[in-house]
């Protein structure tokens, strides 16, 4: 993410995305937000709740480098002081282990870096080792929160399709 958000120039917050009705501004504040507040889950400082999470509203002010520096640095130093992964965490998706709160931000952070790539014009595949994370979270995650509208249908994918477009499909993105 903190690659991609390197490479932002203004015209890039602007543009659209594959996260339906959102620019990369609105699905860059969102990622950061969700970052955010699965830290203040671990580290149980303050975090933005559910509602400002899916608000839209704009976190990155005048400066998104200085503030996904910030909160990937939070991200980093919360979670790298976990030790027992099947712990409880209360996160803004409800109570759920330790592992299960890092795969679920982590996947975010997958599908969410692969829009903004998106909206940039880059292309971005995922290595064997996120694919993997990914999809095992997708297969439990998506289903359970597509009638919230957290995620489209599920595309259709071509059989000769890799493994990150088939990912992607299950979020409703082609």
């Amino acid at each position: 993410l903190i690659s991609l958000v390197e490479r932002l120039n203004p015209g890039h917050l602007t543009a659209t995305t594959p996260c339906s009705a959102s620019d990369v501004r609105g699905m860059l504040s969102h990622t950061l937000q969700s970052i955010e507040a699965f830290s203040a889950a671990v580290d149980g400082g303050p975090g933005p709740d559910e509602a400002e999470v899916f608000s839209g509203r704009d976190m990155l002010g005048t400066d998104p480098m200085e503030v996904t520096n910030r909160i990937i640095e939070r991200s980093h130093s919360a979670w790298s002081g976990v030790t027992d992964w099947d712990g409880t965490l209360t996160t803004v998706l409800g109570p759920m282990p330790a592992g299960q709160a890092i795969a679920i931000i982590t996947f975010s952070t997958l599908v969410h870096g692969w829009d903004l790539a998106t909206a940039m014009g880059e292309s971005r595949e995922f290595s064997d080792e996120e694919n993997a994370v990914g999809r095992a979270v997708a297969d439990q995650l998506v289903p359970m929160t597509r009638p919230q509208g957290l995620f489209g249908p599920e595309v259709p994918s071509p059989p000769a399709a890799s493994p990150t477009q088939k990912l992607l499909a299950v979020t409703g993105r082609a």
